[in-house]
């Protein structure tokens, strides 16, 4: 008889001693309710991950915040890990995350911009009176630039900015109940186009003007980025030519730019935005 018959391996079963088998699977478990509830809430949307933010939004303003339980069934459902739901979630001020033991949050929330320009205004002593005024009824929370700092301070009442706020403003908001978004006015894609707008793109995407061309007039404007080591426009086209074949400009939102308070106003008749623009001639990019 070989020693190894002599002296089998003696294996243990998974649930006994120090290695127990784990009665479920690692991480927080998905709660059938929730799942229900988020599958309910979705309905026939589509679950792609672009869609992510946007499913969000739409629980926040449901649930008045994101549960653990929600985020954790929205992972299962979209089926992307916990992790990146999550970070989504708690990148965003504008987002509630509310975990195991949270008590829920008023129904309404007032934010104030912290932002440079409006603490100029007064934004600091009017979370004071916010505060002072409303207790514990109403949430009232700092939030970052809101992008109106031509127009400071500026408040949130829900989803409504109200602009140049005070408390008296901003109490007729809460009293009237309407703290949906407002919709200014706005020159639509097809008129601003039949106005002469985008005419300059045109002629790139028509090759009367070539990538040299763009790159000149770049330079010659003096322009330079307001972030990093504030480049001249002009030769972050140049540089990424070289690189890429390419001339390459992105334009990012401002956050509490005091040059924003110059070029809102010229700004505001247009309302057209262009997240990300790709021309196709070659060596030309936006």
């Amino acid at each position: 008889m070989t020693e190894a018959a002599q002296n089998p391996i003696k294996r243990r079963h998974p649930g006994q001693g120090r290695r127990k088998s784990r009665p479920l699977p690692k991480g927080r478990q998905v709660d059938h309710a929730a799942l229900l509830e988020i599958q309910a809430l979705l309905g026939e949307r589509p679950r792609d991950r672009d869609l992510l933010i946007e499913h969000l939004h739409l629980i926040q303003d449901t649930h008045n915040g994101l549960s653990a339980a929600h985020l954790t069934a929205l992972a299962q459902e979209m089926r992307l890990s916990l992790a990146e739901v999550y970070e989504v979630a708690s990148f965003y001020a504008h987002f509630d995350i509310l975990k195991e033991g949270d008590s829920p949050l008023p129904d309404l929330t007032i934010r104030v911009c912290d932002s440079l320009s409006c603490a100029m205004f007064g934004g600091d002593a009017l979370q004071d009176d916010f505060r002072k005024k409303y207790g514990s009824q109403i949430r009232v929370v700092p939030a970052p630039c809101m992008g109106r700092c031509d127009c400071a301070p500026v408040a949130e009442v829900g989803h409504r900015h109200v602009v140049s706020a005070t408390l008296e403003t901003i109490d007729a908001v809460v009293q009237s109940g309407d703290t949906h978004p407002e919709l200014t006015d706005y020159t639509a894609f097809d008129a601003y186009s039949k106005q002469g707008g985008y005419a300059l793109l045109k002629t790139c995407l028509s090759g009367d003007r070539t990538a040299e061309d763009v790159i000149d007039a770049m330079s010659q404007s003096s322009l330079r980025g307001l972030g990093g080591a504030g480049f001249p426009t002009g030769r972050n086209g140049a540089s990424s030519a070289l690189k890429t074949g390419r001339a390459i400009w992105r334009s990012t939102p401002m956050r509490a730019s005091p040059a924003l308070s110059r070029i809102a106003p010229i700004l505001k008749p247009i309302r057209t935005v262009f997240w990300k623009a790709c021309l196709s001639p070659p060596g030309l990019s936006a």
